[in-house]
């Protein structure tokens, strides 16, 4: 009876143990497939890329090969496929160690890109270069060309004043600046041209005898240039020249200087002599020369005198006209008064226009009337004759 006690509780614990156990290492089972499941779908983590320029962005001309330095790395260090995107016609090629490359082992690897800029290419455009890594992983880097000027590039001059006014003892001082709108530094030759015998020349500023200069790429320098004309010039207005050239290109400015002029008036005789003579009443007629030594024309001379009281001076012509360096011929017409005693005098004659004067200093001499001297010669053959009659009447006496 013990014995059978003992063995029936036994019976319902095996009965009840084997779903217990199914379920557990059912449990156990859908555990490690889900642990399982979750290993295999996570994905692994990405490995960081990163490129780049020292020159991000950089000015450019047509036609120009450019190089960039690229600098590539990972974390972790991997394989890394290169690519570029260019616009349509422009060349890339990237270079390493010596080599045309497409992909690197990215550790802080240094790359150079070079671009071959199309002749006709204008305005800004952008070149991006692709790294993509094993697991898919990219980046991207965009390098921004600016292209500036037409072909070859362009240069320029620009002068502060194109254009001065003086007189032909002032020098002409102009301040220009050259313009170099390129992106390579370039030297330039400096040359400045002007009239026949006016000394012109062009140098950098603070540079009296240098005749060149170099401007940075997209820089300016100030060029100073001087045009001394002769003494003798006209008034007028003068082109002076001036001319940059570098290389393939050339910048030219046109500059101007306007002579006012002045005018230089004298009055003198031919020969210089400042002496006439005459009789009283009688007309006595004195060259003389009228000359314009300025560089401005005199127009409207008008002449005019200073004789003694009662004398009468008048001019042939009356006003003149004279242009710069020239001379013209005037006579002037004295008349001493008719009670005017023998002895010299002094007349002056002026030639004078707007503030302007020039004046000679003629010492006139007047002299006995002719009609006295042959009154007197009567008078003396009158007492000769007389003298003759009384000597022959009254000499036998």
């Amino acid at each position: 009876m013990p014995r059978f006690a003992l063995a029936h509780p036994l019976r319902p614990r095996r009965a009840t143990s084997a779903p217990a156990f199914r379920r557990t290492a059912a449990l156990l089972a859908a555990l490690a497939l889900l642990l399982g499941w979750q290993t295999v779908a996570a994905p692994a983590a990405h490995a960081a890329i990163s490129l780049s320029t020292p020159y991000p962005a950089v000015v450019v001309e047509p036609g120009d090969n450019v190089s960039l330095d690229l600098t590539i790395d990972s974390s972790p260090p991997q394989r890394v496929d290169l690519d570029v995107d260019a616009p349509k016609g422009w060349r890339t090629t990237l270079r390493g160690g010596g080599f045309v490359v497409s992909s690197v082992r990215a550790d802080d690897t240094e790359v150079t890109l070079d671009v071959t800029v199309p002749a006709d290419a204008d305005g800004t455009r952008r070149v991006t270069v692709i790294a993509t890594g094993e697991d898919g992983e990219r980046s991207r880097l965009p390098v921004s060309l600016s292209v500036r000027g037409g072909k070859g590039g362009s240069v320029g001059l620009e002068a502060e004043f194109a254009q001065l006014t003086g007189t032909a003892t002032d020098t002409f001082s102009y301040s220009v600046t050259l313009r170099n709108d390129t992106s390579r530094e370039t030297e330039f030759a400096l040359s400045a041209t002007g009239p026949s015998g006016w000394e012109v020349s062009a140098h950098p500023s603070g540079q009296d005898r240098a005749r060149t200069v170099k401007v940075d790429a997209g820089g300016t320098a100030t060029i100073d240039v001087t045009a001394d004309p002769p003494d003798t010039v006209t008034a007028g207005t003068y082109p002076i020249r001036l001319a940059a050239g570098g290389g393939e290109r050339e910048a030219a400015a046109e500059l101007a200087a306007q002579i006012t002029g002045s005018a230089e008036m004298t009055l003198s005789t031919p020969d210089e002599r400042l002496n006439a003579s005459g009789s009283t009443g009688e007309r006595t007629r004195i060259p003389l020369v009228l000359s314009n030594k300025g560089t401005a024309p005199l127009t409207g001379v008008s002449l005019t005198s200073s004789p003694p009281s009662g004398w009468q001076v008048t001019f042939e012509p009356a006003t003149v006209n004279l242009a710069p360096r020239q001379t013209a011929r005037v006579t002037a017409v004295v008349t001493p008064s008719d009670d005017a005693v023998t002895g010299d005098y002094m007349v002056t004659l002026t030639a004078q226009k707007d503030g302007q004067q020039s004046s000679a200093d003629i010492r006139y001499t007047v002299e006995t009337s002719r009609w006295w001297g042959l009154a007197g010669v009567l008078v003396i053959v009158a007492v000769a004759a007389g003298l003759w009659y009384v000597f022959r009447v009254y000499g036998r006496r």
